[in-house]
């Protein structure tokens, strides 16, 4: 017998994990809208243009793959905090932040939780529903995990009141984990005047921000999808940001991100910074160079930022355009506005209304892949797909 063989199997993730049944899938109609990944028109995904271009520089100039400092690219690790931030306020505060890069925004939401458990709390609130990788995260760093309602899957409206009762009876200095754009997996995001309110209630209650920020330029454009952590952040908050740049830069198997802190007084920022490498140098010893020297060579270069930029507005046109012709498809098959809420979904993530069996049911018997919450990925459809999936959503709902 091995000495673990009392150990239980972990269930297969289940969104990676049915990409094997996918692949086995003869049927050709089948229809991927799983996984977060962007896809174009032709269903593909695309190294950016702005990366590529800087790719063939960086070979131009690299010289060795020696280790990066435990804190990861400072050039990156300051390109991501003026990217959440703004630059002037990045500068103007910058003895206040500490920061250091990650392998992409789930290990920057680790780096927060073993902060946290370890220097501050173990309490953190997160909203129902999340990204259903959170509450492994925040297990695996020995956080107690609450829920706060954020969302009606039967009316399909956002519970903002429900939202802020639960908050405000959350112990003082407890986590409060807040999607800042296209909230995963509803696409519900609160308005400017609700994350006026929440920053508010949460100054008054003592409760710390933590921002998991995986989708910015996916909705209006990357400064507006900041807004709501650069208003925390104006208003006085000592707040946490775990940035990633998968979506954004299209980075997703370079596993690129940042972790930053904003604190009150350099003194405290210093201590942060020196807790948090130290964290990374237990952990993986040293971040990667590739993907984050990548990020940093395009925000250094005014004609490669410009490039990204553009590119980044074209996808979400795209997603934009996507949802639109989704909502066409299936109100011309009902013939009624029950859809009319998808049009004020941001991002990539859409939930029309089906679970349980429903989702079975569209996996089985037509072959379109989604999440086991109902979650669609947008991008997963085309001009191709969009009526046979239209047809199959309604037959499971109409």
């Amino acid at each position: 017998m091995s000495i673990l063989s009392h150990v239980e199997p972990i269930p297969e993730d289940p969104i990676f994990g049915m990409q094997a049944a996918i692949k086995r899938d003869k049927n050709k109609n089948k229809v991927d809208l799983t996984v977060g990944i962007y896809y174009d028109e032709h269903l593909e995904n695309k190294t950016m243009r702005a990366v590529v271009d800087a790719e063939r520089e960086l070979l131009k100039i690299e010289k060795n793959k020696v280790y990066l400092p435990m804190g990861g690219d400072q050039e990156f690790v300051r390109a991501s905090r003026e990217l959440v931030f703004g630059l002037k306020f990045a500068n103007s505060e910058k003895k206040r932040f500490a920061g250091v890069q990650s392998l992409g925004g789930t290990h920057a939401l680790r780096i927060g939780g073993n902060l946290f458990s370890a220097e501050l709390t173990k309490s953190i609130y997160f909203s129902s529903p999340t990204w259903a990788n959170h509450q492994a995260i925040f297990k695996a760093s020995r956080m107690e995990i609450n829920l706060y309602p954020y969302y009606d899957q039967e009316r399909h409206t956002m519970e903002f009141d429900r939202m802020l009762d639960t908050i405000r009876k959350a112990p003082k200095q407890s986590v409060i984990l807040l999607h800042a754009c296209c909230h995963n997996p509803t696409g519900c995001d609160l308005t400017q005047e609700q994350w006026k309110e929440l920053s508010e209630l949460m100054l008054k209650g003592q409760l710390i921000p933590f921002f998991d920020l995986a989708y910015q330029g996916f909705d209006q454009g990357v400064e507006e999808d900041v807004w709501s952590i650069r208003y925390f952040a104006e208003k006085g908050h000592e707040l946490f940001v775990a940035h990633s740049f998968s979506k954004s830069f299209g980075l997703y198997g370079e596993r690129v991100g940042a972790f930053h802190a904003l604190l009150k007084g350099e003194k405290a920022a210093k201590c942060v910074a020196s807790v948090l490498k130290g964290d990374v140098r237990a952990s993986i010893s040293n971040p990667p160079r590739h993907g984050a020297r990548l990020v940093a060579m395009v925000m250094g270069d005014q004609k490669l930022k410009k490039v990204w930029e553009e590119e980044l507005s074209s996808m979400r046109i795209r997603v934009k355009s996507q949802r639109s012709e989704l909502i066409q498809a299936l109100v011309s098959r009902c013939g009624d506005d029950r859809f009319d809420f998808l049009k004020e979904r941001r991002g990539l993530f859409v939930m029309p209304g089906l679970k349980g069996e429903k989702v079975d049911r569209l996996i089985s018997e037509y072959s379109i892949y989604l999440t086991k919450s109902g979650r669609i990925n947008l991008t997963g459809l085309n001009q191709e797909n969009i009526p046979y999936v239209a047809d199959a959503i309604f037959k499971m709902i109409g």
